[in-house]
């Protein structure tokens, strides 16, 4: 299988293709790492992803985009128990660092959001700063600290974020940057100075990745995938690591969608901009885009595509997603539903990122594993238990009851199990809801849990 086999991203190799990508968690200690997050990050390590990347941390005060957001400079404690935990593992771990911009938020810090140009956030419709030569540099020096910090964190590198949430694409883009300055006659400008000065800070033994939109969705002024073929080409000469994204301040949403949208949507996207590289580049390229399915990931790769791929919600519904394909069960892997119910955190309520197929995601330093076949508590006695009712609820007592050995019959007035869920994957939109309850009743039956319908 071409997923598992070793990806070289300049100066290491992960051991694999799979990367868990950056994401919001809500598991900080204020601005800092937890030891939630080294739990968290450290379980799917242990479940054989080949790169994690860390929830992405600010580089710089004025960028405050929601409550438990990292900070770099408070990142060092955090980041090195996060990469000695995953390296145990056998994992590669590169840090996020960014700065949200005009996509921030001012209500933590009370000061204003700083961007390119007066463009006002989408949602909240406030106008930020338009941003200052010393602004400028100190965002550079930012980054520039927090590549150094990684550096002596001990992790294998960094990735910046030229995506979604991102000051350095709004400068990129004609939708956000209307300077008639040196920053806004060449809008990659400030990118390419903070790649630079990432590569200096972090050396040229650890990794340097970028992750780069390259549709902003508005053609009308922002980035386009024909454009962006050309950028992204003009920016890799100090970068190790490509992510191809999409997504704009004005399509927040569509970076990491719901089921409504196909999944690989961004496949023919991530193909051309890897084509379009130069020469020898020596870039490893990943795609990201909803891939959650490891037929299409393998596909992605074996079709020349991608070098490897991002998977970062099929790692939340299943944090031994690789560990069960190199067994040769995927069969066994719990689907990811594409619901977005309970792992997009970005908002006010700041819940702890979690999954409706495993809720013990994010909360693992609480829940004890469940996936392990071995008796817990009580004197070990096995027993009969009747489980009355086939939905989702029963399905999963059933299957956790089964794991712990004992002799499990589930009863189910209707012909078909899956309860409620399977009504729900009748919505437009919402095919993937069946796959959990196909999933639970197939753990059920290879656990010889007894059905009566």
């Amino acid at each position: 299988m071409l997923l598992l086999e070793p990806l070289r991203m300049g100066p290491r190799e992960a051991r694999n293709r799979v990367v868990l990508g950056p994401h919001e968690t809500n598991l900080g200690d204020g601005r800092a790492l937890s030891a939630r997050h080294v739990a968290y990050y450290r379980r799917r390590a242990a479940g054989g992803v080949g790169t994690v990347v860390v929830e992405e941390a600010s580089v710089h005060l004025s960028d405050w985009p929601y409550e438990r957001s990292p900070l770099a400079a408070r990142c060092a404690e955090g980041w090195a128990a996060v990469g000695e935990a995953c390296h145990a593992e056998g994992a590669l771990v590169l840090g996020a660092i960014g700065h949200s911009g005009g996509q921030g938020s001012s209500a933590f810090n009370q000061a204003p959001l700083w961007a390119p140009s007066r463009v006002p956030e989408v949602d909240s419709r406030e106008v930020p700063k338009w941003m200052e030569a010393a602004d400028i540099s100190a965002v550079i020096e930012g980054f520039t600290a927090a590549g150094a910090t990684a550096r002596q964190a001990g992790l294998d590198g960094v990735e910046v974020n030229v995506g979604q949430y991102s000051l350095l694409r709004q400068f990129l883009s004609g939708l956000t940057n209307h300077r008639d300055d040196e920053w806004g006659r060449d809008k990659a400008l400030l990118t390419r100075r903070v790649l630079a000065a990432v590569r200096s800070a972090v050396g040229p033994d650890l990794v340097v990745g970028l992750r780069l939109s390259c549709d902003e969705l508005a053609p009308w002024a922002g980035i386009t995938p024909e454009a962006a073929v050309v950028l992204a080409a003009g920016l890799v000469a100090d970068v190790d690591l490509l992510t191809v994204v999409r997504g704009s301040i004005y399509s927040a949403s569509a970076t990491r969608p719901d089921g409504h949208v196909p999944p690989g949507f961004n496949l023919d996207l991530v193909a051309a901009v890897r084509a379009g590289l130069p020469a020898g580049a020596g870039v490893a390229v990943v795609a990201q885009g909803s891939i959650v399915d490891a037929t299409m990931a393998e596909a992605a790769v074996a079709d020349g595509h991608c070098d490897g791929v991002e998977m970062t919600r099929a790692l939340l519904a299943d944090a031994a997603l690789v560990a069960k394909l190199a067994a040769g069960t995927p069969e066994q892997v719990r689907p990811c539903i594409l619901c977005n119910q309970t792992c997009q955190v970005r908002d006010v309520r700041n819940p702890i990122v979690t999954c409706v197929g495993d809720p013990r995601t994010g909360h693992e330093l609480d829940d004890p594993p469940v996936d392990e076949p071995v008796l817990r508590g009580g004197d070990g006695r096995r027993v009969e238990v009747l489980v009355v009712g086939g939905g989702v609820a029963g399905l999963e007592c059933a299957r956790v009851a089964a794991l712990d050995g004992h002799r499990i019959t589930v009863a189910e007035r209707s012909p078909v199990l899956g309860g409620a869920l399977r009504i729900a994957a009748g919505g437009a939109g919402r095919e993937r809801l069946a796959l959990l309850a196909d999933w639970l009743e197939a753990e059920c039956r290879r656990l010889d849990v007894k059905v009566e319908t």
